[in-house]
């Protein structure tokens, strides 16, 4: 360690001791000073001691249980009583197991006697250990109320003032008879099955953005909204909302005295602001969407650094700090937020490294964890080989990785696959940028497209960013990304990605893939004609057009009148290939668009008999995509992000007037923007009718009530200014409730059509 992060450390230490409102930023620079201290250290150390065998002792750690567990517990009182009874000297035994701090948790499961459940009746165990073993729990409330009873007479040593607040506990009351049928080898392994701490969901808080329900976070110096948020909380085995909450830290007092301050007891006590919240969202998200948990128990005083690796371990997150801010690195697919070309470098150096050297290269790792088949040990799995590498290096080169807080072999597999699959990525790539890049941060996905040095449109993840206020640059160091890893890890393929490398110029020829995989029908990109579909009740007239489809292809449509349809009826416009001629076929015409025969003019509405036409429909509340009528809507030119035709990122993109319900564009959650977590949409319904404009600065035109989303959703009519009327386009997306429309910039603008009141239509 160097000489500077010795007198953080010190200084750190120092003032964590002093008690005081300065103590939330003693715990940032602790953090940082622990993180400088093991920039080495990118995977939390192997944990000591276990979790299936009782510790005892008067000043032991505090245990911190997660998700759903087995633990042995905490030994904090063993004392054996009564005299003599029935023959028997002393023969009851009275052993109060502490298995969590931080409570309240959420609940006791199971007790467990040598890892074999026992049943209970009430507080009596039955069958074995019957009317020989009663037991008596708490779950540690701020405080406790009472201490835990004792079943036979006073034990010395205990009363009522030994409550244990805010620990989950254990009073285990044993009696051995005279006749040596109970306990006669000894007293038996104790353990029980909790469900541990209880955490904050920002995505079921109405107050942060994206977020919808009662769940909140407050400031523990406001005492009475601290209280009132604590209170809101669930028990979850999510590993993402149990990263927030040990960041966050544990914050405790005495619930029953208002006035009484609140003291962190648990935990990092990162401030709120210090945390960059989103990530932590976008890892739960992944995390419930890959079926990871995180069960187990860590303990303080200890490594926190350590402990959050571990947590964040569960779920393939690693910490990072962005703008002094903590984040993490997410082990899932993202979208690339931006492309570096020779006109973003500010000099002529880039470094690109390759994977590592052959002797440090790994092909198989061993995962272990927590395996509730075998008493809750550490156990091995089977070894995670890529045989793809094992090939490439020329024999088997392996490893072991404890997954500590994991106790599914599949989720260890998975995690391990991750970690081959990370370390045969390229990097480091140093590249040295020009100021506007200085946005990106670790964690971001960036496209490195610098084809003299190798890199040819090769995804990238930051994993360090410095910059320079002097020149006004900025230093990114990356590392390859490779999309299908994902799918991979995740065991939804059976290929391993191919080893990244460097390319040389041969590996910039265009390949044309012997296959194409399979499409639906084609989308036009662009064309001569703005509207070249018009009609009444029984005709559709399409007017004479030049347009390029989304194969590339340049193709002239002829003018064409299609006589002989109904009246207020829905028709899917098409031209058809085989026929060389325009089709009205009854939307949705799912057979059609599912197919190459055709390409996708536009859906069209037919007048009604007396020339007006039929109302647009109105989707019901919960569709999210409401604002038909003039509200949240763009012009119809606004250019739309479409998915990729494999719908596995963004597209090309289309414009807001030719957008048909059937297609797919790639947007967010509402409840997911402003994270990493992006995906493909299907649009359900595309409506155009007149509205008044609303201008804002380097955005499309759209209607007032038009939602952008800016750290949060605003309306244009807030941000911008009245720019006459217009043509716009309501849109629902299934799901998402959200899509992107894209300035002449470039710059993408998440958009969500809200159901508008009356008075913003």
């Amino acid at each position: 360690m160097s000489q500077a992060l010795k007198v953080v450390g010190t200084i750190a230490g120092v003032a964590a001791l002093i008690p005081g409102p300065h103590q939330p930023i003693a715990a940032i620079v602790a953090v940082a000073a622990n993180v400088g201290a093991q920039l080495t250290a990118k995977k939390p150390p192997a944990q000591t001691g276990q979790s299936n065998r009782t510790t005892i002792g008067a000043n032991q750690p505090r245990p911190y249980l997660i998700g759903e567990t087995y633990y042995a517990g905490n030994r904090r009182h063993w004392t054996g009583y009564g005299g003599k009874v029935g023959g028997v000297e002393n023969p009851y035994l009275l052993m109060v197991d502490v298995y969590s701090g931080a409570g309240p948790v959420e609940g006791f499961v199971a007790p467990y006697l040598d890892f074999v459940q026992v049943g209970l009746s009430g507080n009596a165990a039955t069958g074995y250990a019957a009317n020989h073993l009663y037991l008596y729990h708490q779950a540690g409330q701020t405080p406790e109320p009472q201490a835990l009873p004792v079943h036979w007479t006073t034990a010395p040593g205990w009363g009522p003032d030994y409550g244990l607040s805010s620990y989950a506990a254990i009073s285990w009351c044993l009696r051995f008879d005279e006749d040596g049928k109970r306990f006669s080898a000894g007293i038996p392994a104790t353990g029980a099955v909790w469900r541990g701490v209880k955490a904050y969901d920002p995505r079921k808080d109405s107050t942060y953005p994206g977020g919808n329900g009662a769940h909140r976070w407050a400031n523990p110096s406001d005492k009475a909204a601290f209280a009132a948020a604590k209170a809101t909380w669930e028990w979850t085995r999510c590993p993402g909302l149990h990263g927030l909450r040990y960041a966050l830290g544990t914050w405790e007092r005495d619930e029953t005295n208002p006035a009484a301050a609140y003291l962190k007891t648990f935990g990092v006590g990162i401030p709120i602001d210090g945390i960059r919240v989103a990530d932590f969202v976008a890892l739960a998200n992944v995390c419930d969407a890959n079926g990871w948990t995180v069960d187990g128990v860590i303990s303080e005083p200890g490594d926190r650094d350590a402990n959050l690796k571990r947590i964040l371990q569960a779920g393939g997150a690693e910490r990072c700090w962005v703008g002094g801010l903590l984040g993490l690195k997410l082990s899932a697919p993202r979208v690339a937020l931006d492309t570096i070309t020779e006109a973003d470098l500010a000099n002529d150096e880039v470094e690109a490294g390759t994977m590592q050297g052959w002797e440090q290269r790994v092909n198989t790792l061993t995962p272990k964890y927590r395996s509730p088949d075998h008493k809750w040990e550490m156990v091995p799995s089977t070894p995670v080989t890529i045989a793809a590498y094992v090939e490439e290096d020329g024999e088997e080169k392996g490893d072991e990785r404890e997954y500590v807080l994991v106790d599914n072999a599949d989720q260890a597999a998975q995690l391990a696959a991750y970690e081959l699959l990370d370390a045969r990525e390229l990097g480091e790539i140093v590249l040295t940028c020009k100021p506007r890049l200085r946005r990106y941060g670790p964690g971001d996905l960036l496209i490195v497209d610098l084809p003299d040095d190798g890199l040819t449109e090769q995804p990238c993840v930051v994993l360090r960013r410095t910059f320079d206020p002097v020149s006004m640059t900025v230093e990114l160091i990356l590392r390859g990304e490779t999309p299908s890893k994902h799918a991979f890890a995740l065991g939804r393929t059976g290929t391993a990605p191919p080893t990244p490398a460097l390319g040389g110029t041969e590996a910039y020829d265009a390949a044309v893939p012997s296959s194409a995989p399979p499409r639906a029908a084609y989308l036009i990109i662009r064309q001569s004609v703005a509207y070249p579909v018009d009609g009444d009740d029984t005709t559709i007239t399409i007017e004479a057009f030049n347009a390029t489809i989304d194969d590339g292809r340049t193709l002239s449509f002829p003018a064409q009148t299609i006589s002989g349809v109904d009246p207020a009826s829905t028709y899917m416009v098409l031209w058809d290939f085989e026929a060389e001629a325009f089709v009205a076929v009854s939307s949705p015409a799912l057979a059609e668009v599912a197919s190459t025969r055709y390409v996708i003019v536009r859906e069209w509405t037919t007048a009604n008999a007396d020339g007006t036409f039929p109302p647009t429909t109105t989707p019901p509340g919960g569709d999210g995509g409401g604002g038909y009528g003039g509200g949240g809507c763009p012009i119809v030119t606004a250019r739309i992000l479409l998915a990729n035709a494999d719908r596995t990122g963004p597209g090309d993109t289309i414009e807001a007037g030719r957008i048909e319900a059937g297609m797919w564009v790639w947007a967010q959650r509402e409840g997911e923007a402003g994270t990493p977590a992006w995906g493909a949409y299907q649009v359900t319904m595309a409506r155009t009718f007149a509205s008044p404009l609303c201008a804002v600065a380097g955005r499309p035109l759209t209607s007032p009530s038009h939602l952008w989303w800016d750290r949060g959703w605003v309306r244009s009519a807030t941000i911008g200014t009245p720019a006459g009327d217009g043509k716009v386009v309501a849109l629902t997306v299934s799901t998402a409730a959200t899509y992107v429309l894209v300035g002449d910039d470039g710059r993408w603008w998440l958009s969500h059509n809200k159901r508008a009141d009356a008075a913003e239509a």
